[in-house]
C-alpha cells in the first residue's frame, strides 16, 4: 500500500486559537478568523496537539494525524459533540486509521470541505 503524502502544506492551515483546543480536537475558523472547537457539521481540520487560547493553532487538513489512543486499525472517525474525534454517530467521516499503526490516521480533507462556507 502506497502511504498519503503531500508536496506542500498548501492543505495545513495556521491560526490563533480563540480558547484551548486539545490534542486531536476538530476546529473551525470562528467569526473572527481563530480556530475553534468545532461541532461535527462545522469541522474543517484537526488540531494534532494541545494549543492554549491565543496560541498559533495548527489545523490539519491534509495527511496522516498521529497520537490516537483507543481506536483499532481500519475505525472509521467522526467528529463528536465535543470535537474530539470518535467512531460513534453518522455523521461525516473525516479520517480513517491506518491498517499498520492504530495511532495514525489519513486525513480525508475532501470530507472536511462541508465545514467550509
Amino acid at each position: 500500500m502506497t502511504a498519503l503524502s503531500l508536496a506542500n502544506n498548501d492543505y495545513n492551515w495556521r491560526a490563533v486559537a480563540a480558547a484551548d483546543i486539545a490534542e486531536n480536537q476538530a476546529v473551525t475558523i470562528d467569526g473572527a478568523g481563530k480556530a475553534a472547537v468545532a461541532a461535527a457539521a462545522t469541522a474543517v481540520g484537526i488540531c494534532p496537539q494541545t494549543i492554549k487560547a491565543g496560541e498559533r493553532c495548527p489545523i490539519i487538513r491534509g495527511g496522516k494525524l498521529g497520537g490516537l489512543v483507543g481506536f483499532t486499525a481500519g475505525a472509521q472517525l467522526r467528529v463528536q459533540g465535543t470535537g474530539l474525534l470518535g467512531t460513534a454517530g453518522a455523521t461525516t467521516v473525516v479520517a480513517i486509521v491506518c491498517s499498520e499503526d492504530a495511532s495514525t490516521a489519513f486525513i480525508l480533507s475532501g470530507n472536511l470541505d462541508s465545514g467550509i462556507t
